[in-house]
C-alpha cells in the first residue's frame, strides 16, 4: 500500500540539493525534459496495448503475459524514477521552476510545481497501462473510454492521499518553521526532535487524509457487515468505520488505518467484496486485524524513525556525494577528489538501500505471515478436528461467542482460498516473488503446513517476537552509538 515510487520522487526532489545555477538553454532544456515525459509515456502505451492485444489473440491472459507485463510494469516505474531523477538533477528543472520562473521562496507552489514532471509522467503511464490491467484482469472491453479518466483519477487519489501528510509536515518544517524560528535548524538536536515528531504526526492524522482522500463509502448493514462486526466482538478489535472502497473494481485488495481505534478505519475494496464470498471476506478482514492485534504498525513507525534518525547520524558521508552531484557542472567529475568522495557517498547509500530492502523486506514477510495467521483464526472454530466446522458468525445470535485462539483445518482452507481468489482476481501469478509479502503460493504453503501440524503456531509466534524484538535491540544500540560519537565529536 505505500506509494514507494511517490516517496522516492520526493527524495530525490528535496533530499538531495540540486545543481546550483539555470541552464545555458532554458528553452532547449524543457524541450529535451518533453522528450523524457514522452519516452514514458510511450513506453506505458505499448506495453499496455501489446498485452491487451496479446490476451484478445490468445482470448485469455497466460501466465507468461501476466509475467511480462509485471516486469513491464515495474521497468517503467524504475524508468520513471530515473528520467525524473535526470530531470531534477541533470536538466536545470529546479532552476526554471524557481529563478526563470521566479517562484523561489513560495510556499507550497514551487514544492508542487517541482514534483509536476514526476506526477504527469505516472499519470501517463498508469493511463498506458490501464489497458494492459483491464485485459490481463479480464475485465469486459466497455471498462475503457470514459472510465480511463475514472481510473486516473482514483490512482492519482490513492497515491497522493498516501503520503500528503508527510508532504504538508515537510512544508510546514521547511516553509513555516524556518521563517519563524530561523535558528532551530542549527540546534543539535533538531532534526532528531523533528523525525520523531513527524513519524508521530503522520500515525496520527493520516487515517483522516486517507478517510477524506479516498473514495469510500460505509459498508452497508446486512448480513456481511453483521459478520465482519461479529469477528471484530470476539477479537476485542474497535475502529471507527468498516467502509468500501471504491476503485473501479480495478483493485481486489483491503487495508487498515491508524493506531487509535476513534481514528481507525478497515477499507475493503469494490473488487474484493463483489468477487469474494462472506467467508472468505471475513477471513481478510481478519487478516487486518491481526496487523492492530499484534502492533505491526508503530513497529514499523519505530524501524522507519530509526533508519532514518541513523541517516541522519552518519549524514557527513553524504557530503561528498551531495557536493559531488551539486557541482558537475562546475567541477571536473574525474578528478580524484571528486570520485573518491562519489564513491564513498554512493557506497553508504547502497549499503543503507540493501540493508533496508533485506531487513525491512524480512520483518514485513514475518508480520504479513502473522497477520495470515490471525485471519485463519478469525474464521476458524478452534478445533483440531473439525470438519464438521462450526461457523459463529453465521449461527444464531444467542450463540456463544468465543475469543479467537486458534486455527481449524477448515479456517486455514478458507483464508487459502481468499489469498488464491486474491492472486487470481488481481492476475498476478500466484508464484510471482513481493519482497514486503512474499508469494501468494509461499503463503498458502505455509498455512497448509499450519493446518498439518498446529502445534507450529506458537513456534511461528515465538520466532517473530525473537526477531522484532532483537532487531529493535540492535536498532537502539546503533542509534546510541551514533548519539556518543556525535557527543565525543561535539567534545573535540
Amino acid at each position: 500500500m505505500i506509494p514507494i515510487p511517490l516517496l522516492l520522487a520526493l527524495l530525490l526532489a528535496f533530499g538531495i540539493d540540486a545543481p546550483a545555477g539555470p541552464p545555458r538553454d532554458a528553452t532547449g532544456a524543457l524541450a529535451w525534459i518533453a522528450a523524457a515525459m514522452g519516452g514514458v509515456a510511450a513506453s506505458a502505451f505499448a506495453l499496455g496495448l501489446w498485452t491487451a492485444w496479446k490476451v484478445r489473440r490468445k482470448g485469455f491472459a497466460t501466465s507468461r503475459t501476466r509475467r511480462a507485463f509485471g516486469i513491464g510494469s515495474r521497468l517503467i516505474a524504475l524508468a520513471t524514477l530515473v528520467a525524473f531523477g535526470w530531470i531534477v538533477h541533470g536538466s536545470g528543472w529546479p532552476a526554471i521552476v524557481l529563478d526563470a520562473w521566479g517562484w523561489r521562496g513560495s510556499i507550497l507552489v514551487d514544492d508542487a510545481l517541482m514534483l509536476a514532471p514526476f506526477l504527469a509522467m505516472q499519470l501517463l503511464a498508469w493511463w498506458g497501462l490501464f489497458y494492459g490491467e483491464r485485459a490481463v484482469m479480464g475485465l469486459p472491453a466497455s471498462h475503457a473510454g470514459r472510465r480511463v479518466a475514472r481510473h486516473l483519477y482514483l490512482k492519482e487519489r490513492q497515491s497522493i492521499a498516501l503520503v500528503l501528510p508527510v508532504v504538508l509536515i515537510f512544508v510546514v518544517r521547511n516553509d513555516v518553521i524556518d521563517r519563524l524560528w530561523p535558528a532551530w535548524r542549527y540546534h543539535p538536536w533538531a532534526e532528531p526532535l523533528e523525525l520523531a515528531a513527524l513519524g508521530s504526526l503522520v500515525l496520527a492524522v493520516s487515517p483522516l487524509f486517507i478517510r477524506l482522500a479516498w473514495p469510500t463509502r460505509s459498508l452497508a448493514d446486512g448480513p456481511l457487515r453483521h459478520r465482519l462486526e461479529a469477528i471484530a466482538g470476539r477479537s476485542g478489535f474497535r475502529c471507527s468505520d468498516i467502509r468500501v472502497w471504491d476503485t473501479d473494481h480495478m483493485m481486489v485488495n483491503a487495508c487498515v488505518t491508524g493506531v487509535l481505534p476513534r481514528f481507525r478505519y478497515v477499507l475493503l475494496s469494490d473488487a474484493l467484496i463483489d468477487g469474494m464470498t462472506p467467508s472468505e471476506i471475513a477471513a481478510v478482514f481478519g487478516h487486518e486485524i491481526g496487523h492492530v492485534a499484534h502492533r505491526h504498525l508503530p513497529y514499523f513507525l519505530f524501524f522507519l524513525m530509526g533508519v532514518m534518525m541513523l541517516v541522519t547520524a552518519a549524514s557527513d558521508a553524504f557530503v561528498g556525494l551531495e557536493d559531488w552531484v551539486a557541482g558537475l557542472t562546475t567541477v571536473d567529475p574525474t578528478s580524484p577528489a571528486a570520485l573518491r568522495d562519489a564513491a564513498e557517498g554512493l557506497a553508504l547509500v547502497a549499503a543503507i538501500g540493501v540493508l533496508f530492502w533485506t531487513v525491512f523486506g524480512a520483518l514485513s514477510r514475518r508480520f504479513e505471515r502473522q497477520a495470515d495467521v490471525y485471519g485463519c483464526k478469525a474464521v476458524s472454530c478452534g478445533s483440531p478436528d473439525c470438519p464438521p466446522h462450526f461457523d459463529y458468525e453465521g449461527a444464531a445470535g444467542d450463540e456463544p461467542r468465543r475469543p479467537i485462539a486458534a486455527v481449524c483445518p477448515v479456517g486455514v482452507r478458507i483464508f487459502a482460498d481468499a489469498l488464491a481468489a486474491v492472486a487470481r482476481l488481481n492476475g498476478i501469478p500466484a508464484d510471482a516473488r513481493s519482497w514486503r509479502h512474499g508469494s501468494i503460493a509461499s503463503r498458502i504453503k505455509f498455512l497448509a503446513d499450519l493446518a498439518e501440524s498446529p502445534a507450529r503456531e506458537p513456534a511461528f509466534q515465538r520466532q517473530v517476537r525473537r526477531f522484532r524484538l532483537g532487531l529493535a535491540a540492535g536498532m537502539v544500540a546503533a542509534l546510541g552509538l551514533a548519539g556518543a560519537a556525535s557527543w565525543i565529536g561535539a567534545m573535540g
